[in-house]
């Protein structure tokens, strides 16, 4: 579904991702693992095509495939309760806010009318992974999903992930190793 061909971004003549080819599977979790600065965000940034490449491109099997992503900071609206802002890809409709908030529910999150600024940062780590499960896509990226949630968290929103994307190819940044190598199905390291 997803291949890099020789893909390249630097920035400040620093190259950032260097002439890399990588395969993804058609359905799977696969996490992108390394130490900070490597690159790992520019290529998710890149997969979703929300940056240009220098060289190289991102080739995908179907045409105009639907891209689901959730960024390392939350990004919510203000002014909107946490189930508006998951409703707001549901197509921000009254008749679909029963369905944002049930996600919310299987999030852990029984309050659903608070504001982004009554929320703690894990409560819009996962608030920020609700909207983007609720979008359903052929291709889910999710930039450092769980680094602001504790260990119990972490494995409810892995299962919840996993049931919700589990015939889409999910790649998520994942800054712990071991924990990327206990719930994804391949792991890739990034210099």
């Amino acid at each position: 579904m997803l291949r890099l061909i020789n893909l390249s971004k630097e920035y400040d003549d620093k190259n950032v991702i260097d002439n890399l080819t990588l395969e993804f599977p058609q359905v799977g979790f696969v996490a992108i693992c390394g130490p900070s600065g490597c690159g790992k965000t520019t290529l998710l940034n890149l997969i979703a095509q929300l940056t240009k490449p220098d060289g190289g491109r991102v080739a995908f099997d179907i045409p105009n495939p639907k891209i689901s992503m959730s960024f390392q900071e939350p990004r919510l609206l203000a002014t909107r309760t946490a189930a508006e802002n998951v409703n707001l890809v549901l197509g921000d409709k009254k008749a679909t806010l029963p369905q944002a908030e049930e996600l919310l529910y299987e999030l852990g999150i029984t309050d659903t009318l608070l504001y982004p600024d009554e929320l703690s940062g894990g409560m819009k780590a996962r608030i920020s992974i609700a909207r983007a499960l609720a979008l359903k896509a052929d291709l889910y990226l999710f930039d450092e999903p769980f680094a602001n949630l504790d260990k119990e968290n972490v494995l409810l929103c892995t299962e919840v992930i996993k049931k919700c994307t589990s015939n889409a190819l999910t790649v998520a940044v994942i800054h712990d190793t071991s924990l990327a190598e206990r719930i994804a199905d391949k792991v890739i390291f990034l210099k």
